[in-house]
């Protein structure tokens, strides 16, 4: 009994993620969050709180699918430690440029903007999950500098700040402009820039 609650909750979240990327955390409600699962409404606070409870849960979800991503590309030997780092992000833009969704942003971005100023539980994990993301990134700066690929004087927790702020914020520009155009001047600055 136990394992099929677990199951529905893991179905409320996949689907119910997709409806709060889709719309935002104000414009989507707990019915459209159920009828996405296909679970009656009142169903829904058998396994969450409340709508904030949900939406920390389909965050950590996010991000440990996107941590699997990250660390698979990032332990991946064959390449340098700067290569996998370009790699990883050159993966994210090929994904983004193929589907066309520009105006989608990232889910972590976009729950973050919405509502780190309303809600101090959502903002928490928000910080969480931005740390957990980037510890395979410093992890890989550390490989990095230790091999002689950065300079040995190389502070590898600023590039990791810098990376992060600069590709969060592509994202932005990226939905409010609706093209690509962000996302390439990233790359070009992580290559001659960020990464040198």
């Amino acid at each position: 009994m136990k394992e099929r609650l677990e199951e529905k909750k893991l179905i409320i979240i996949k689907e119910g993620l997709k409806a709060l990327y889709r719309k935002g955390y104000n414009a989507t409600g707990v019915k459209e969050i159920t009828d996405a699962a296909g679970i009656p409404k009142g169903s829904f606070y058998n396994y969450f709180c409340s709508k904030e409870d949900f939406a920390v849960a389909a965050m950590q979800d996010f991000t440990n699918k996107e941590l699997a991503m990250i660390e698979e590309i990032l332990t991946d030997e064959q390449s340098s430690p700067l290569g996998r780092i370009e790699n990883l992000y050159r993966m994210k833009i090929e994904h983004f440029i193929s589907k066309g969704r520009y105006s989608f942003g990232c889910f972590l971005c976009n729950i973050t903007l919405e509502m780190a100023d309303i809600s101090e539980v959502i903002a928490a994990e928000a910080t969480n999950a931005f740390e957990k993301e980037y510890q395979p990134i410093i992890d890989c700066l550390q490989e990095a500098k230790d091999n002689g690929e950065l300079e040995q004087q190389s502070d590898i927790y600023q590039i990791a700040d810098l990376l992060r702020n600069s590709w969060l914020g592509a994202l932005v520009i990226m939905k409010a402009n609706k093209n690509e155009k962000p996302l390439l001047s990233f790359q070009q600055s992580l290559r001659n820039i960020i990464l040198r």
